[in-house]
């Protein structure tokens, strides 16, 4: 199926209902959006990074995040078989 794209100020991404279902994302679940070459990634926030609000001022769990984020950026997708 082919979707069309537009663009926006916002931090938005809309996605046909049909694939909302594929990927199992609901109605204002948060994402995180990758580019990888010509390849969008996309992978749902989990509720341990939805913490992020409560333990704003924690210093040592923003150097957790950023790690874990910095890892999750460098791991690949090893080739299919």
């Amino acid at each position: 199926m082919t979707t069309v794209t537009k663009s926006s100020d916002e931090a938005v991404i809309s996605l046909p209902a049909w694939l909302m279902e594929s990927l199992n994302l609901k109605e204002g679940d948060e994402i995180k959006a990758f580019v990888e070459g010509a390849t969008l990634r996309i992978a749902p926030l989990d509720k341990f990074l939805a913490l992020r609000g409560v333990l704003k001022d924690d210093e040592a769990f923003d150097e957790a995040l950023d790690y874990l984020d910095k890892d999750w950026q460098s791991w690949t997708i090893p080739p299919s078989v």
